[in-house]
């Protein structure tokens, strides 16, 4: 592949909103954790497990764990001031064909350097791997016109326990994320990313491009919290 159409594949990745109830084929999941697998991880330690979720049954008490975890949410943001508020939306993931869980397996951590596994960067070296191979399912997603959502609220202790339970996971797994998969019903609109220009510093940081609050809390609105979550 070329760095054109490395950059246009980068830019076509974008969170999906909307499904098509249309189931796809078992190959295409087969093919994103095919491609996660061979993503980098710290010591090639590999600590990932994929989970797939195909039952309506069981995606549909994933989905009520979640709803019942974001209704506390809704009321915590309420505490912020109204222009740092998240949008609150009606999961629009319930059609998608097939929900990925990717678990990390905490025991793996014992393959990096002991100075690592003794310090908190040994907990930062096992999440950068899993961040790692979920990038590439959302990549691999991509390549087979497939729309994806990026589900992170999984992690949170409350969805994860009741999920572990319900899917028979070991104690020793920690649920990192979950990327819900299907054909895409909708068409995203363009994403606003920050300029070249304006994160790219040479030989130290460049003091002319620091941020002040000000500008850090416009940035906030316009890049995150206007999009639907």
């Amino acid at each position: 592949m070329d760095y054109d159409s490395l950059l246009e594949l980068v830019k076509k990745r974008r969170s999906t909103r909307k499904f098509k109830p249309e189931p796809i084929p078992d190959e295409y999941v087969d093919k994103i954790i095919e491609v996660a697998r061979w993503a980098p991880s710290g010591a090639n330690s590999q600590p990932w497990e994929f989970i797939i979720i195909k039952k309506p049954e069981l995606k549909q008490k994933i989905i009520e764990y979640i709803t019942e975890y974001n209704k506390l949410m809704r009321k915590l943001e309420l505490l912020r001031e109204p222009a740092l508020q998240f949008k609150w939306v009606p999961p629009g993931y319930g059609n998608a064909s097939a929900f990925i869980l990717l678990c990390g397996d905490t025991r793996m951590k014992e393959a990096y350097p002991l100075n690592k596994v003794l310090q908190p960067k040994g907990s930062s070296i096992f999440d950068s791997s899993l961040a790692n191979t979920f990038l590439y399912m959302t990549l691999a997603a991509a390549t087979l016109g497939l729309g994806a959502e990026w589900i992170s609220v999984t992690a949170t202790p409350y969805v994860q326990a009741f999920t572990k339970d319900l899917l028979g996971i070991p104690k020793e797994l920690e649920i990192y994320d979950m990327l819900a998969v299907g054909y895409p019903d909708e068409e995203p609109g363009p994403r606003p990313v920050r300029a070249l220009e304006d994160i790219a510093h040479h030989d130290g940081y460049d003091k002319a491009k620091y941020r002040t609050n000000a500008e850090i809390q416009e940035a906030i609105i316009k890049f995150s919290r206007h999009a639907e979550i």
